[in-house]
């Protein structure tokens, strides 16, 4: 199998072209489309993302952990292979005929059908497998070259408000484009097709299982544009609520690609009886995202107020409220993502998952109901933070008992403490500097170089090793 560095570097580069694209795209589209226009976007996106996780049932990582299991035994994971996809095509079929009901029904129909190729392209999608595998290079080389194409057209055919529908029809088509190309990627490891369906019942039982916990992460992550919408009626507050959501998700993308690296190692060092190893892993893991996840929690809520003017635009200036408010889940889902997505996954605690996240799923309708009446889609983003809050404590409460907590608590308390001379210098800078791409950048580079120096002052282990490797790196590259 690959080394967890190199598909970690493999899965790091193709997010940060992930995130690269939302990035350049942003400000195009806030001025192009307008936030009407991105609030239907959002608004679609948001109910064919609860129907695609509804309908395959958790099916998603059931694949990834059943793979990560059987991925010794050539036999076994191919038949486990076959069985998962066509089960996974029969849920997609129903859910084709449900999201297209709602379509129907809806004002927005015809916008519904151009993004109806994203749904199927999640119900085709095989990455399930290839992530199990531990085998992201290929996947990521394809999808690199569709999502750099997605930009280009973007860029020449999206050029006014009335374009909304290309912009759609170019999502849609690239993300199917994307995962059809999989398909082929396959018969690296799988001959032949198999035509089964033996063990449908038994893998309906283990996605459901997963299922309760993932479909609450999507319920509280999506409700809250489609009670913006409902409760509210104004399709622009679902535009400010999205876009802030896209831009600290800009950060979080960073660290949460540990979790897709690190869950099938987890999972098949469970199967071994590993225990040191799961420990070692999830510590590290901590380590690495704490690292991150705090300075840059610190950095995006200060830099808000310089970043939107000239990013997105006067009119999306109410973005900046929701950007602050829910910086703080820049570090509370790093942290879930070591509970949840590596251990509680890998090693099969799935009622756990399911209290904490049912439990978050519950607070988050509650919340949203009483406070989007108040505050529009600034209260979906308290609603938010306080939902992952909620999470976090129910979960770290029971991976306490299991794991020792002590560690992570002190990466926290010195990786605050090394953010605060930053966070104080950038913030100082920006209340005297004009809201301009140079403010930004030099918030960034100088909070960067700030932080940075704090840790080499300190002579952090984990960053001075991380420094070592990609020097090493980088003169093996040169020679």
């Amino acid at each position: 199998m690959k080394s967890i560095t190199q598909n970690y570097v493999y899965n790091f580069i193709y997010q940060i072209v992930v995130l690269l694209i939302p990035i350049f795209l942003s400000p195009y589209l806030a001025q192009t489309l307008g936030p009407k226009n991105l609030g239907i976007y959002g608004y679609i996106y948001s109910i064919c993302n609860i129907i695609s996780t509804i309908s395959l049932i958790g099916s998603y990582n059931f694949g990834i952990r059943q793979i990560a299991y059987y991925r010794d035994n050539i036999k076994q994971f191919t038949s486990f292979f076959w069985e998962l996809f066509w089960l996974r095509l029969i849920l997609g079929c129903i859910s084709l005929i449900i999201y297209f009901i709602i379509a129907y029904t809806s004002d927005y129909f015809i916008y519904f059908i151009l993004f109806s190729g994203w749904l199927i392209a999640g119900i085709i999608d095989t990455s399930w497998f290839f992530i199990g595998m531990e085998d992201m290079k290929p996947t990521i080389l394809k999808n690199f070259l569709v999502k750099i194409s997605s930009i280009i057209l973007i860029f020449i055919a999206v050029k006014r408000e009335e374009d909304l529908y290309i912009y759609i029809l170019i999502m849609s088509m690239t993300m199917f484009v994307s995962t059809s190309i999989l398909l082929f990627q396959i018969k690296k490891y799988i001959k032949k097709i198999v035509l089964t369906l033996k063990n449908q019942i038994q893998h309906i039982k283990g996605s459901i299982v997963l299922f309760f916990p993932q479909v609450a992460i999507l319920l509280y992550l999506q409700t809250g544009k489609i009670l913006i919408e409902t409760i509210t009626h104004e399709i622009k507050q679902v535009a400010f609520y999205d876009m802030g959501e896209k831009i600290i998700t800009i950060p979080l993308t960073f660290i949460t690609v540990l979790s897709t690296v690190m869950m099938p190692r987890i999972a098949n060092s469970y199967i071994n009886n590993n225990k040191s190893d799961i420990k070692l892993l999830l510590e590290k893991a901590g380590h690495v995202s704490l690292m991150f996840a705090i300075p840059m929690c610190f950095g995006i809520a200060i830099c808000a107020h310089n970043l939107i003017p000239w990013y997105l635009g006067i009119d999306f200036s109410p973005s900046i409220s929701a950007i602050i408010i829910m910086s703080p889940i820049i570090i509370t889902n790093s942290l879930i993502g070591i509970s949840g997505n590596q251990y509680f996954t890998a090693t099969n605690q799935i009622k756990i998952l399911t209290c904490s996240y049912c439990s978050a799923l519950v607070v988050n309708i509650i919340l949203n109901y009483t406070l989007i009446k108040a505050m529009g889609f600034i209260g979906a983003a308290y609603a938010t933070t306080a939902t992952s809050f909620t999470s976090l404590i129910i979960q770290y409460y029971f991976f306490s008992k299991q794991l020792e907590i002590k560690p992570y608590l002190y990466y926290i308390l010195k990786y605050l403490i090394l953010s605060i001379p930053m966070g104080c210098s950038i913030f100082i800078y920006g209340m005297y500097a004009s809201p301009t791409y140079i403010t930004t950048l030099i918030q960034i580079i100088g909070g960067a170089f700030i932080y940075i120096s704090s840790l080499l002052f300190i002579k952090d282990s984990l960053f001075i090793d991380l420094l070592k490797r990609f020097t090493q790196k980088m003169n093996i590259h040169i020679k």
